[in-house]
């Protein structure tokens, strides 16, 4: 896990919400020279984006109204930045859920209309 996935808030992964992740892989795979591998999640194949081996974001296969890269900042808990992020303006587009095997997760829009995700990394077991 990289130091990015255990440091309260710093940005550590990315998404790319398109709706169309096998020509968006095929896109940034060409353009960038990142790798994808496939990982089965619950209710869905996930694509993960790789940049010199470390594992950087992913292709989820949901729909976007509208495309757009969604970044990830690592909290030391995501239920109370939620709740502090609301008490300060923001509104939560997603409420705090857990994802097996990777973490809890939550996704805010800031007063100014900025979207940001929250995360809680589970500790790898040793």
């Amino acid at each position: 896990m990289s130091n990015q996935m255990q440091t309260h808030g710093a940005f550590s992964w990315m998404e790319l919400h398109s709706g169309d992740a096998d020509k968006a892989k095929a896109f940034y795979t060409s353009l960038l020279g990142w790798s994808t591998e496939e990982m089965e999640m619950p209710g869905m194949t996930y694509s993960v984006i790789s940049n010199g081996g470390e594992k950087v974001g992913g292709f989820p296969p949901m729909a976007a109204d509208t495309p757009r890269w969604l970044p990830y900042v690592t909290v030391d808990d995501v239920d109370a930045r939620v709740e502090k992020a609301r008490s300060l303006g923001a509104t939560v587009a997603m409420e705090p859920m857990s994802v097996p095997s990777v973490g809890r997760m939550a996704t805010v829009v800031d007063p100014v209309g900025g979207v940001i995700a929250m995360i809680t990394y589970e500790t790898p077991s040793e």
